[in-house]
């Protein structure tokens, strides 16, 4: 038969078996998990440690090493059972572990006395916060990584928290003031190795305490907003595509729906470009080496799927990058809007590739349109000409009025 046990200390009632605790912990859970074992109050466990962390600082040392051996609560192995579990980890904890025993053995070596100071236990503290960080769970990670962030001292830089601020200044300013008043007491020649390397280290902890909450703050918020834009922007390709290819597609059938016939092989055709869209996209760039092979491809389909006559001149040819493969887009996405709308008997392609810019214009002699009295739901021009245009520095002009036809131009500024 099991016993379950609470995880929260129950004063008078003590409880087996000693796990750190997970409900109760503030950081690792070691004072929360003693409290629950021996049933008292986890706030006299703590005022323990920091009657310890005055001895030499042996409290800081006995926590991190209960950290490191003690089991969490609702966790099945230890941090350092997860740490042999896995070799690499183990060789890391390692090369961590024997690069202290050097420090150590260093300062001795310089006339640093660390039998007697706080030296050694910060060192091998310092170490075993590698290894919990190295050896924790999942859950723990994300428990440490957010009391980082919320901590007034060392978490993240934020102009609301004002106390928060405070603090990190006040401890940076009395960082800096130690460090420069060790370097500044520096006498002798191999005595004065031990405070200027100590006053340097703490030196730089204290600007890394004022600047660097700021500066991973900045860090962050550049990195989402990056991410936002790149978002954006594929939904945005995500939205011009489909227009392009599955309405238009729909608006076809429409048309077509007495002829059987024309109907499947329109839902064909867009079912084979969908698929290769969406999953095979990099063939979609490779299926031409050359600017004057894409513009004849819009040449090609329009009147194959229109019936519509084109007439294609090109100037000038050149190797197809991201910025002329959204002008061929956005031109073809003309094309057809003049082959469906325009009801001329031809369309009028012309492209013109310059040492600077490429140039594409379409024109039809058709009824034109009122861009005006487009529908707010008709996003064909905005998004799928427009916007994609926009989006690699390129400039669009449409010029239209009913019963004059229309004409687009559209030029690109090609990559340096």
């Amino acid at each position: 038969m099991s016993v379950t046990t609470s995880s929260h200390a129950v004063v008078g009632t003590p409880q087996r078996p000693l796990r750190r605790g997970r409900d109760n912990c503030i950081l690792g859970g070691v004072c929360g998990g003693f409290a629950t074992r021996l049933g008292i109050k986890e706030r006299n466990v703590r005022v323990i440690f920091c009657l310890l962390t005055l001895l030499f600082g042996f409290g800081v040392l006995l926590y991190m090493t209960l950290w490191v051996v003690l089991t969490r609560s609702g966790e099945e192995t230890s941090i350092i059972q997860r740490i042999f579990q896995n070799r690499r980890e183990a060789q890391f904890v390692l090369v961590a572990f024997i690069g202290t025993l050097l420090l150590l053995i260093a300062l001795e070596t310089t006339g640093v006395d660390i039998t007697h100071g706080f030296d050694w236990p910060l060192l091998l503290s310092a170490f075993a916060c590698v290894a919990v960080w190295r050896g924790a769970s999942h859950d723990e990670r994300n428990h440490i990584q957010e009391f980082l962030n919320s901590a007034p001292v060392i978490g993240g830089a934020s102009s609301k928290n004002r106390k928060g601020v405070v603090l990190r200044v006040i401890a940076a300013i009395a960082l800096i003031y130690v460090g420069l008043h060790t370097i500044k007491h520096i006498g002798g020649v191999w005595g004065s190795a031990g405070p200027a390397l100590f006053g340097t280290l703490i030196l730089i902890l204290g600007v890394l305490v004022l600047l660097a909450p700021w500066w991973l703050q900045n860090v962050r918020e550049l990195t989402s907003e990056r991410r936002e834009r790149v978002r954006a922007e594929e939904r945005a390709a995500m939205v011009a595509h489909l227009h392009d290819s599955v309405l238009q597609t729909l608006t076809l059938i429409e048309r077509a729906a007495a002829n059987g016939g024309d109907v499947t092989r329109l839902a064909r055709n867009q079912e084979r470009e969908l698929r290769q869209w969406l999953f095979s996209p990099e063939t979609i760039a490779d299926s031409s080496t050359s600017f004057v092979g894409l513009v004849g491809a819009i040449e090609h389909d329009v009147e194959n799927d229109y019936g519509v006559k084109v007439e294609l001149v090109t100037v000038g040819d050149c190797v197809p990058d991201d910025r002329v493969l959204a002008l061929v887009a956005a031109g073809r996405e003309a094309a057809i809007n003049a082959a469906k709308w325009s009801e001329a008997s031809s369309v009028s392609i012309f492209t013109e590739v310059e040492p600077k810019s490429i140039s594409l214009f379409v024109r039809d002699r058709g009824v034109g349109f009122d861009s005006d009295a487009i529908p707010a739901d008709r996003q064909g021009i905005a998004l799928s000409i427009r916007q994609r245009m926009a989006q690699f520095g390129g400039e669009s002009l449409i010029n239209t009025s009913v019963g004059a036809g229309t004409e687009v131009q559209l030029v690109m500024p090609r990559s340096e």
